[in-house]
């Protein structure tokens, strides 16, 4: 199929930008990014696998390399100890911030570069058509934080963000 295809090469060409030119991985700058778009900056993290259509074992070991590295602190949640949290450090926002240059480039570069501006706009508008099909997936929360975000984050393929 030539849509897996074109998702495999263009995730492949941008997670090899990004450790070029960031020392992150595209899977890491996608975790930071949940995070620090994330009120006060925290996410829980079964909700980082929400949003980025992950498996938690995969959230668990990017979030364990971002730890070492001192861009994120993992805390549990005290009145329920099931509950982990991924807090974004000041280090992880500078390398994140540092890193949004080489992601947009690379999205430009290797995706929308190769279309008209018509034809990005006619891509999300069918992009959207495809999303709102999708069940919602909004947690059901009844201890005051929020839940998950009733759809995956996408990454604007103008571009922007």
């Amino acid at each position: 199929m030539a849509v897996c295809e074109v998702v495999d090469r263009v995730r492949a060409a941008l997670n090899r930008d990004l450790l070029r030119g960031t020392g992150l991985t595209l899977a890491e700058n996608l975790v930071l990014c949940q995070v620090a778009m994330a009120p006060n900056r925290r996410l829980r993290m079964v909700d980082i696998a929400g949003l980025l259509t992950i498996g938690k074992s995969a959230v668990t070991k990017t979030v364990d390399r971002l730890e070492l590295r001192g861009l994120i602190t993992r805390q549990r949640d005290p009145a329920d100890r099931r509950t982990v949290y991924a807090t974004l450090t000041a280090e992880g926002a500078t390398a994140f911030a540092a890193a949004q240059p080489a992601f947009v480039d690379g999205v430009q570069r290797h995706f929308a570069g190769q279309m008209s501006e018509a034809e990005v706009r006619q891509l999300l508008l069918l992009s959207g058509r495809v999303l709102r099909r999708e069940a919602p997936m909004v947690a059901d929360r009844r201890d005051g934080e929020p839940g998950r975000a009733t759809r995956p984050a996408r990454a604007d393929v103008s571009g922007g963000r």
